[in-house]
């Protein structure tokens, strides 16, 4: 299982959610703890980007870092499809 680091401002993100959204958003996030390669999982590498990558559930985005010999993963945003990009 993956070390998990959230942003001050993902995490203010994360609060700012409707209940469900962030429910949902949650529970994507636990999975990628576990297996961050989960085809299950809609994840996108970012483009330009070393080790970014992108998670979305429905209209929702989490912008994250993958460091996979140290086993972290860092949230860097959390936002609406609208407001993250």
């Amino acid at each position: 299982m993956y070390k998990l680091f959230f942003h001050p401002q993902a995490r203010k993100q994360l609060k700012k959610l409707h209940p469900n959204d962030r429910k949902r958003i949650i529970a994507k996030i636990e999975l990628l703890l576990k297996n961050p390669r989960n085809q299950s999982l809609d994840i996108k590498k970012l483009a330009n980007t070393k080790n970014s990558f992108r998670l979305r559930t429905g209209d929702l985005r989490a912008i994250f870092e993958i460091e996979i010999k140290a086993r972290i993963i860092y949230i860097w945003d959390i936002n609406y499809r609208g407001s993250i990009y």
